[in-house]
């Protein structure tokens, strides 16, 4: 696949304003990333798959263009396809704080089929609405126990766990949760990594800089 028409952006406001004028008219645009030692400043990973999602869009495939970047696809979801469990937890998350437009609502509305989750897609942020009444806690991820006590077991990564903004636990824990489908060597080495950099207060997005 070739690169085609690319852009850089170095925030979500300007990659938003970019998809505002533009989701409904382009088939692709491939964003481009500087890699960290390069000095350039560039949007991180998650904010722009966050707004791609609020437009359906989705990223795809990562090129390397040269010694300090490369650049990933972003093109509009197809009709029917999956949505995986970080960019499930991702759309609760975007459709909470109101973020989310009819476009892309329509493109992911065919994955939602759980009550709790078809209440979510009906941007009702306003807990009290609910038919039980229930706080916002109802949609927060569920943590296996084998894994908490994983965390739990680090003292300083349980520390830092704890500190961590929701959005990104939702995220990794789905991210972790989901190995479990490949086998307990790949869930374990997850969960390893996970709670390595959490001992050590860091964070790390789905994209691998290219070498």
């Amino acid at each position: 696949m070739e690169i085609t028409k690319t852009l850089y952006v170095t925030n979500r406001k300007d990659w938003r304003s970019w998809l505002v004028e533009n989701y409904n008219k382009e088939k692709e645009i491939w964003l481009i990333y500087y890699k960290k030692s390069s000095g350039k400043p560039r949007i991180s990973y998650n904010d722009a798959v966050e707004e791609a999602l609020c437009y359906g869009w989705i990223d795809s495939t990562v090129k390397k263009i040269d010694e300090e970047k490369f650049a990933q696809r972003f093109s509009p979801r197809n009709k029917g396809s999956q949505l995986s469990e970080m960019n499930r937890q991702r759309l609760c998350k975007l459709i909470l704080e109101k973020k989310m437009t009819k476009a892309g609502l329509d493109a992911v509305s065919h994955v939602f089929n759980s009550e709790e989750e078809k209440f979510i897609m009906s941007e009702k942020s306003d807990f009290s609405e609910h038919p039980k009444n229930e706080r916002r806690k109802r949609i927060v991820f569920l943590m296996s126990e084998d894994m908490l006590e994983a965390i739990k077991k680090d003292k300083q990564a349980w520390k830092n766990f704890q500190n961590l903004p929701e959005s990104y636990k939702r995220i990794r824990i789905a991210y972790i949760e989901h190995s479990r489908k490949r086998g307990e060597k790949e869930f374990k080495k997850r969960l390893n990594n996970f709670i390595k950099l959490t001992a050590k207060n860091k964070k790390f997005g789905f994209v691998k800089e290219m070498r």
